[in-house]
């Protein structure tokens, strides 16, 4: 049944599915063809529609991808990009902290370009934000950011946060993130490997690392490994009783559904941000727009 479903729902959709590197102009023309045919399928997203049409340019990806009026108040030149003497490496200045980037950045306009989509990312607007007024890391808390890149998540919670676990799979992070987070090198632990459900030289358990020791916050942004993680931790989040998770879940089609359905069967409490996303690095069929980010709470807390 399951496969003629995915059949007749190819059948249906033929035509209109946008492929990673196809031009922008594609993606659009695509979209406005298949909600012409399928109106009612495009009324939960008539205001990113609307953007789409009238204000998203194609030489800025980031309208695409977060079609709102808050991505043009970023502006990359704006960023001001400063060159460490001793290493070499290019850094910025975020909220009044050195945040390094790895050797792979080799020109300021790089160094502004990666930056700017994190500001972008984070803004108080953005339904990719991680953090917000009632959802929030407080003092003292034992801190996972699993999937670190940069760090700056974890470099915007360091002074709140007690001890704080960054997991970076990509070994060109690893010397930017030691030297950002140096001055908090004492409750700063950064770990070079998968969270996984096996212990190797490239993966580790969430259980074997702590076991029963206590953990207040995940944020979660694995490139699509969201889902594995989630379901081979799962007696770190049955026995949990106050953590709170910030999961990614716009890498595929169903990732929201999937990481909701996990997380409530361990009696949390899940919130999807509001907004959507078209994450244009991957295959994506008709509705287009993915919900982006899911926080949740453990119910009773």
């Amino acid at each position: 049944m399951k496969s003629i479903k995915r059949f007749l729902h190819g059948v249906k959709n033929f035509g209109f599915d946008y492929f990673p590197g196809e031009d922008l102009e594609t993606l659009r023309s695509k979209m406005n063809r298949y909600f012409r045919i399928f109106p009612s399928k495009g009324i939960e997203f008539e205001k990113e529609l609307e953007f789409l049409n009238t204000k998203a340019r194609k030489d800025f990806k980031f309208s695409f991808i977060l079609p709102y009026e808050f991505v043009f108040e970023h502006d990359m030149h704006k960023v001001k990009v400063h060159k460490d003497s001793a290493s070499g490496l290019f850094y910025v200045m975020h909220n009044e902290k050195k945040l390094f980037y790895s050797r792979h950045y080799t020109t300021e306009s790089s160094v502004q370009f990666t930056y700017n989509c994190i500001c972008i990312e984070q803004d108080e607007r953005s339904p990719h934000r991680y953090l917000s007024n009632g959802f929030d890391v407080h003092e003292g808390d034992t801190v996972l950011d699993i999937g670190a890149a940069e760090g700056n998540f974890s470099l915007d919670v360091i002074d709140k946060a007690g001890d704080v676990y960054i997991f970076e799979t990509d070994e060109k992070w690893i010397e930017a993130l030691k030297l950002t987070f140096e001055p908090w090198k004492d409750k700063v632990h950064i770990i070079n490997k998968f969270v996984s459900n096996v212990d190797n030289d490239s993966c580790v358990t969430l259980e074997k690392l702590f076991g029963d020791s206590q953990i207040d916050f995940i944020k979660m942004d694995v490139e699509g490994a969201e889902i594995e993680i989630l379901e081979c931790s799962e007696k770190i989040l049955d026995r949990s009783n106050d953590l709170k998770l910030a999961v990614c879940t716009y890498h595929a089609d169903r990732d929201r559904d999937i990481v909701e359905q996990i997380l409530n069967n361990s009696k949390y409490e899940c919130k999807t941000t509001a907004g959507n996303m078209l994450f244009i690095y991957s295959t994506l069929r008709p509705p287009y727009f993915r919900k982006v980010l899911l926080r949740a709470v453990k119910q009773g807390r």
